[in-house]
């Protein structure tokens, strides 16, 4: 089989790879392993341009990395100023290769070839949608063969199918953003919060999970929007979801979302249902405080969940929803805890 037959089998199979439904971190994964074997590289990194900050940003290294590398690193950086060989690739979406032992080549990119103790480079953009998404960069040991004009021809078709499919997954990923979360606060909707507490009731035998539940409701809202346009009454409710996100974020897992017009439900596992209340509390003060001056009512209920339980996601919800329908109508301006509905009811 010939060197131009075994190619148009490798890119046919990295295409056919790439068809799958995978995430955008799988889609990477897949990219770059498969990349690495059809180039012939001792490894193969893929970043990411941040286009505010002028840097592009690695978000995998596969293969044999060189000293300080990691396979998924955490902040590893690179800015585009002064550095030749990033520029040409992001701005003018130019490809390059340079050889540590060249002296035409780069002198910033064989500085950083000796940094990773390789023989060569190879650099091109990643275009997605017309616009440089990031950077594919692929190196190869000393000693071994550079690479090439022809690597670089290659490099660049199985490039632009990577970015195909990285198109594809970014639209997926947004679709589905927008089937889960609520567009006016960027939280949690109904079908978000049902599949996430689906998850959390998901208890393995042999376990206890405790999990509290937080029904918040805007008092007048119908009001703010007869009277002051629907402008404010939308600029109240994301005033109060990103309070409820900001007042629950210390609480670990919590999960907040926006399930009707004017009401909010927050989850929170594995915690107390004591701190629970006093982080409701203390939210309730806040915004009572505040400049917008926000009345809200709020409920709470708890319950300790084993993999036998026979309380579900629904009855938790109702359960507080029902605190929280009691403490509106008693005007009370702290959470009621659905334990306590009989004494307050009294």
């Amino acid at each position: 089989m010939g060197r131009e037959t075994h190619g148009l089998q490798s890119l046919a199979a990295m295409a056919h790879l790439l068809m799958q439904p995978h995430s955008l971190e799988r889609v990477l994964e897949v990219a770059a392993e498969h990349a690495r074997g059809a180039i012939g590289a001792a490894s193969v990194s893929i970043s990411q341009f941040d286009e505010p900050a002028q840097q592009i940003r690695t978000i995998l290294n596969v293969g044999e990395l060189g000293p300080g590398e990691e396979r998924w690193p955490d902040d590893e950086t690179y800015s585009i100023a002064g550095d030749k060989r990033l520029a040409s690739a992001i701005l003018d979406k130019l490809s390059s290769h340079d050889a540590v032992d060249d002296p035409a080549s780069d002198e910033t990119e064989r500085r950083m070839l000796r940094r990773l103790e390789k023989g060569s480079s190879l650099t091109t953009a990643i275009v997605v949608d017309g616009r440089a998404w990031g950077e594919f960069y692929a190196t190869r040991h000393i000693g071994a063969v550079r690479f090439d004009a022809d690597s670089i021809a290659y490099a660049e078709v199985l490039v632009a199918i990577l970015a195909s499919a990285i198109s594809r997954a970014l639209r997926e990923q947004t679709l589905q953003e927008l089937a889960f979360h609520d567009p006016l606060t960027g939280l949690f909707n109904r079908r978000g919060l049902d599949a996430e507490a689906a998850q959390v009731f998901n208890v393995p035998e042999g376990t206890t999970r405790n999990v509290a539940i937080v029904v918040v409701d805007i008092n007048g809202l119908k009001t703010i929007n007869d009277t002051q346009g629907h402008a404010q009454g939308d600029e109240r409710i994301r005033f109060v979801g990103s309070s409820l996100r900001i007042a629950f974020a210390p609480l670990g897992a919590s999960i907040v979302a926006r399930v009707g017009g004017d009401e909010f439900t927050v989850m929170v596992p594995d915690r107390d249902v004591r701190e629970v209340l006093a982080t409701a509390d203390a939210l309730l003060d806040r915004l009572a405080e505040a400049e917008h001056e926000v009345g809200v009512s709020a409920g709470v209920a708890a319950a300790a969940i084993t993999a036998d339980t026979d309380v579900r996601p629904t009855d938790l919800f109702a359960a507080a929803d029902r605190a929280q329908y009691v403490a509106k109508r008693a005007g009370l301006t702290a959470a009621l805890l659905y334990d306590d509905l009989e004494a307050q009811i009294a």
